[in-house]
């Protein structure tokens, strides 16, 4: 979740708790609450609020999934192997130490336990991309609108401006999704960003497993609908375009194809009489359709299944990085 913005970045201090003001928000009918704040995930625009939640239930077997497979990397070669526990722990909030401990023994940690993961996952991409039309305009997204109901706590520039730090969201990215390994911010100017990001999504709602794929966006700017990308990614008049970003998701390794378009925008939301004020982040990507592929039923998977795996992943990720935001912020 990355922004940048024509506004000067404020000085953030460490993460506490969440502070009581977070808890005062007014109350509101919603899906889910998470340290006191109210979030409403929808899927579309035009689709109603989910009434089932999506966050702790994603993130729960996404951090099962994850856990057995370092654990089992680490076993096999050694790398980090003072970072397990024992009893074996799969929950979120371990798997999210075993992580801090990985990364802070070596640097390359993950690339080394992963490896045959990015190199299986490079294979998939490129399958797709080779399989796909190269027309943007037939480009199916992946996408989730959250709804994140902090009152005075947060509001979309400061959210913006807090994604811009790469020495705060680099370290909250490791801890933001159970499936995320690496996020290194390049801040460029005040208006474009480049990142390296290594993370997996998949096999939670679909067939396919985890893809841990290593990327880079060597160009995050503001959208040029109509231009660079198509004009139907627009969200309109809706979010201003201030406040998005979008840009190319390319492969690290072998021919380095473009597999997808990572696109963000907030924008604030007013209070009302039946809730307080709140912020709205849009998360998508645009990926090929692998519309050439003959498989019918493999394709049906990617565009179903897989497709809201990455949903489902983008809404935890909103979630832990606004609450991670708002409590650093506070701190100021």
């Amino acid at each position: 979740m990355h922004f940048l913005v024509q506004t000067p970045l404020r000085h953030v201090g460490q993460a506490p708790l969440l502070l009581c003001a977070f808890l005062s928000a007014a109350s509101v009918t919603a899906q889910e609450v998470h340290s006191g704040i109210t979030f409403d995930v929808q899927f579309s625009n035009t689709s109603a609020i989910e009434t089932t939640p999506i966050k702790d239930p994603y993130e729960a077997t996404a951090a099962q999934q994850a856990s057995i497979r370092l654990q089992t990397a680490i076993n096999e070669t050694g790398i980090a192997k003072d970072c397990l526990t024992n009893p074996v722990d799969i929950s979120p909030t371990a798997l999210y130490a075993l992580k801090d401990c990985i990364a802070n023994e070596t640097v390359d940690g993950f690339f080394m336990l992963l490896a045959d993961d990015i190199e299986a996952s490079n294979t998939f991409w490129d399958r797709v991309v080779t399989e796909s039309t190269s027309d943007m305009t037939q480009w199916v997204p992946t996408r989730a609108y959250v709804t994140c109901y902090f009152g005075a706590a947060l509001n979309a520039t400061s959210f913006a401006e807090w994604t811009l730090s790469s020495s705060l969201v680099d370290a909250a990215e490791l801890n933001a999704n159970p499936e995320h390994y690496l996020f290194a911010l390049t801040d460029e100017s005040l208006t474009e960003a480049s990142a390296q990001i290594f993370e997996g999504w998949g096999g939670v709602l679909s067939t396919f497993g985890t893809k841990r794929t290593n990327f880079t966006v060597p160009a995050y700017e503001v959208p040029d609908f109509g231009g660079s990308v198509p004009a139907p990614w627009s969200l309109a008049d809706s979010f201003n375009l201030e406040l998005q970003r979008i840009g190319p998701k390319v492969l690290a390794y072998g021919d380095g194809n473009t597999f997808g378009y990572l696109h963000i925008a907030v924008r604030d939301v007013p209070a009302t009489t039946a809730h307080p004020a709140a912020i709205q982040v849009y998360s998508a990507v645009w990926y090929p359709p692998w519309d050439q592929n003959t498989n019918t039923t493999e394709r049906q998977e990617f565009l179903t299944n897989y497709i809201a795996d990455e949903a489902h992943h983008m809404v935890v990720e909103v979630v832990n990085l606004s609450l991670k935001a708002a409590a650093e912020l506070a701190a100021v």
